[in-house]
């Protein structure tokens, strides 16, 4: 009932009719009984009339028909100054103009007018011009994502050739080790063989001495002792000769200095450049009489304009304990991580559409992670006060960083590491050495742009600056349990709200805030999320069980 168009007259006498026609100079709605009147009153009978579905055609659009300046309506229209005024505006600008002529004269034939024409004209032209432009520009995008696929490309391969050589060279290396230490090993082993062959040789003489000692006759004796001696003197200077400028082997290693220079004195893989030119897009004029079109293009950092458009919903595998999805990710390839923190010691893999690829081995059971590059993620372990770099190519822990508090919720950005530690935020270098901490009192889960940190603290959602000052902070009022939080490439903010069951995004500004997803979509207890800028991919996931990938559209 809220969509009918109600006749006026009738609604000031206090009774609601239906409305059939709509008056365009009244600006209000007649039944049957009031369109008669309006007919037969001589000062409205040259009113023009509309049905109301025509009027539901313009209803929206918003034409000024009174002055601004005196709050009348416009009745006359004046030559001189090309303006439509109203009966206050002549005495006190237009008492000289001679052209002032009324209104309804100036509009009569518009839709014929040549001013109408021409504007059709420059809309039509102008849409064209932004067509050819656009175009012009989403080229022009694309070839500048080529030319990173380019660079990209470039620095993997130049990495792989780097550690192809690298291993080629610990493979010589450790050939060479191997060769050099069975060389001293064997000649240390001769020595001891000889030494121990003596060492039983005079234990016999000993024991034969002994038994003659104890057994033989006084000859036997005497010529048996002197015989032995001769043996025992031999043997003595077969040891005397061979412990004589005995071999000591220390084996020692020294880096080759172009790999010492390397890792001390490269700071960089190579150096970026953007060349910046100028270029002139043709724009088509069109004569413009009587309009001025002022174009705006719209606001995509405006969260009205943030669609999410479903891709795949899945199970995530269980094991014998309860679940608690405590992190995700989303790889360069385009594959799913995702830890259960009470789960067995691993990562599970998972494709776009949700088939599980393979589990990942890890030191403990991990609470979260975050990707570095296309082989390599960090993971933290909660409880167990550690982060650790986990090669997911080889799987190999290629660092471990023992902190002094548990380890939660973990943003890589610009070869740094923020971590939530307990209430503070600590920033790493990628080695692990502490370069700053803020104490926040933020929650579990943290994330990063170029310039910015994001953190939740129960139902508010804080963006400072790298250096610790606060940018906005946003607070949720229906809410007391914000968990996790992305960014996408405008910097609006998602976050899950366990409370409510919903995914809220946040503008980039922190000023305004709506409900993208709630339980009706499948969320319960939504915990994690994570928003993948290259691919425009965001995956979501509840505390137990399921997971849900989206499309980010812009429109």
């Amino acid at each position: 009932m809220s969509d009918l168009i109600w006749c006026g007259p009738c609604g000031y006498a206090d009774n609601n009719k239906k409305a059939e026609k709509w008056c365009t100079v009244c600006e209000e709605g007649l039944c049957a009984d009031c369109e008669k009147v309006h007919k037969s009153i001589k000062t409205t009978r040259n009113h023009r009339l509309i049905s109301t579905e025509d009027y539901r055609q313009i209803e929206n659009i918003s034409v000024n028909l009174n002055c601004k300046d005196h709050d009348k309506r416009f009745e006359l229209y004046c030559k001189t100054h090309d303006v439509a005024v109203c009966l206050g505006c002549v005495p006190s600008h237009h008492m000289t103009c001679s052209d002032v002529i009324p209104l309804d004269k100036a509009a009569a034939n518009a839709k014929q007018s040549t001013a109408l024409a021409d504007l059709e004209d420059t809309l039509t032209l102008t849409i064209q011009n932004l067509e050819q432009i656009i175009a012009d520009r989403d080229s022009a995008a694309k070839k500048l994502e080529d030319q990173k696929k380019t660079i990209q490309n470039t620095i993997n391969a130049t990495r792989t050739r780097i550690l192809d050589k690298l291993a080629d060279l610990e493979q010589k290396l450790l050939h060479e080790l191997d060769l050099k230490h069975n060389g001293c090993k064997s000649e240390e082993s001769k020595l001891l063989t000889r030494l121990k062959k003596s060492k039983r040789d005079l234990s016999c003489l000993r024991e034969h001495t002994s038994q003659l000692k104890s057994f033989a006759s006084d000859i036997q004796l005497f010529l048996g002792t002197r015989q032995i001696n001769q043996s025992v003197f031999r043997e003595v200077e077969s040891v005397k000769e061979r412990i004589m400028s005995v071999q000591n082997y220390e084996m020692k290693f020294i880096l080759d200095p172009s790999i010492t220079a390397l890792m001390n004195e490269s700071d960089q893989f190579g150096k970026l450049s953007v060349k910046t030119t100028t270029t002139d897009l043709p724009f088509k004029e069109a004569k413009v009489d009587q309009a001025q079109i002022e174009l705006r293009m719209p606001d995509t950092k405006d969260i009205n304009n943030v669609r999410l458009q479903f891709k795949y919903r899945f199970e995530v595998k269980k094991y014998d304990l309860p679940m608690w999805l405590s992190g995700c990710a989303i790889l360069p390839s385009g594959n799913l991580l995702i830890a259960d923190y009470l789960a067995r010691g691993v990562l599970m893999e998972y494709s776009e559409d949700g088939k599980l690829v393979r589990n990942i081995p890890c030191s403990d059971e991990p609470f979260d992670l975050t990707v570095i590059d296309n082989d390599r993620i960090a993971v933290t372990y909660g409880d167990i006060q550690n982060m650790e770099i986990l090669n997911i190519k080889n799987i190999k822990v290629e660092r471990k960083v023992k902190f002094e508090k548990d380890c939660y919720g973990i943003s890589y950005q610009d070869n740094k590491l923020f971590i939530s530690i307990v209430s503070d935020i600590v920033i790493t270098d990628i080695m692990g050495k502490v370069l700053k901490t803020f104490n926040t009192n933020c929650g579990f889960y943290l994330t990063t742009t170029k310039d910015r940190i994001y953190f939740t603290r129960k139902s508010s959602v804080i963006s400072i600056s790298m250096t610790g000052e606060t940018i906005w902070e946003r607070t949720e009022k229906s809410s007391g349990d914000l968990q996790d939080i992305t960014v996408d490439d405008h910097e609006n903010v998602f976050v899950t709200d366990m409370k409510s069951d919903a995914l809220i995004v946040i503008q980039h500004d922190g000023q305004f805030s709506r409900n993208l997803l709630t339980n009706t979509d499948g969320l319960y207890n939504p915990y994690v999320l994570h928003y993948n800028k290259d691919k425009k991919k965001l995956l979501v996931c509840n505390e137990a069980e399921l997971a849900f990938l989206y499309n980010i559209v812009e429109c």
